[in-house]
């Protein structure tokens, strides 16, 4: 099965620079280290050099190391024999091996364990490893892309991520700027999308009112595309365009207190905001805040598809074109259950 073509949407000369590097690179067998915040399209940008690349009739293999227990990780690269530890009854080969001739996406690579660094770098150098508890030395012919939202330069200094590994993955680097940074791109995104939600989903397209998108335009998107992507799929199906103006002005920043804390120096803001800096311990992480906003919207669309659909699962999983399987764990990580019989 041919791979396919990744779509790359907007026309922001961030939009069309990475695009345009992206087919330059694809087909240069360096590793490629592809930064920017959640949500951005990192693993898009990791396909589409895939795609262009000479290795893109060959696997496309991903490992997301923040999905992974730091212990699962090593066997899920480089795999494992059998009796190698308690409970390896088989068997097992890496995704290394899995990517041979083709590509190793290492997504969020700031998440992976110190020790497992120094392998990787070694693989990286030799290209070859052994798997766990194994004698036979496999070679690697995989190109390796990585990604991650975290400041390595930070990690670096911290003593969390190692420096040799950083500048043996980044050959080549690329940034993806956030969406609040190239918002000519939203209305772009929106038409992408709203006929993509159209088609899946085989309903009628929905038309977004220009005063919604306005409000797009001046919504500082902390979960970018994915949260820009999410909306219009809970707009879909519950056509709550007020409802969701309302809840996103509620959300953002007053223009008043932004343009404040801009015209203040650091000795400034210390003074307008007295409070100690343990007062903000408790504050949660920008990553919180994003992922509670997601987790209500999905909360939102699937508790209506499954009221729709009677709690028919199967039918609920195929609407929302996901497998039954992860509907379950939403089922179950959203805490959602069927409405008592009266």
């Amino acid at each position: 099965m041919a791979f396919p073509k990744p779509l790359i949407i907007g026309r922001s000369k961030a939009i069309l620079k990475i695009l345009e590097l992206a087919r330059k690179v694809s087909d240069v067998d360096f590793n490629v280290l592809i930064t920017g915040e959640s949500g951005v399209g990192k693993e898009l940008v990791a396909r589409s050099l895939h795609y262009y690349s000479s290795r893109s009739e060959k696997p496309f293999i991903k490992v997301n190391s923040a999905n992974l227990p730091a212990e699962l990780v090593e066997s899920e690269l480089f795999g494992y024999e059998k009796g190698a530890f308690t409970g390896a009854v088989r068997q097992k080969t890496g995704k290394f091996e899995h990517a041979e001739n083709g590509t190793l996406f290492l997504d969020e690579i700031g998440e992976l364990p110190l020790q497992l660094q120094a392998k990787l770098l070694q693989v990286l150098q030799d290209k070859c490893y052994y798997r766990i508890g194994g004698q036979k030395e496999i070679q690697v012919n995989a190109r390796v892309i990585a990604a991650t939202n975290q400041n390595l330069d930070r990690q670096i200094n911290t003593g969390t991520f190692r420096n040799d590994l950083f500048y043996r993955l980044s050959t080549i680097s690329i940034h993806i700027p956030p969406l609040r940074e190239r918002k000519e791109d939203i209305p772009d995104l929106v038409e992408y999308f709203l006929k993509k939600i159209s088609l899946n989903q085989d309903r009628p397209r929905i038309t977004i009112p220009k005063s919604l998108i306005d409000i797009f335009q001046e919504y500082h998107w902390p979960g970018n595309i994915r949260e820009l992507e999410n909306y219009l799929h809970r707009l879909s199906i519950l056509e709550n365009f007020r409802e969701l103006e309302e809840e996103i002005i509620a959300s953002s920043p007053k223009k008043e207190d932004s343009q404040v804390h801009s015209d203040l120096s650091a000795d400034q803001a210390e003074k307008v905001n007295p409070l100690p800096a343990e007062d903000f311990e408790s504050f949660p992480s920008l990553k919180e805040v994003r992922d509670e906003a997601v987790n209500k919207v999905e909360r939102e669309v699937i508790e209506k598809v499954l009221l729709k659909c009677n709690w028919n699962r199967k039918e609920t999983a195929r609407i929302l074109k996901i497998s039954y399987r992860a509907l379950l764990y939403k089922i179950k990580d959203l805490n959602l259950s069927p409405p008592r019989r009266k």
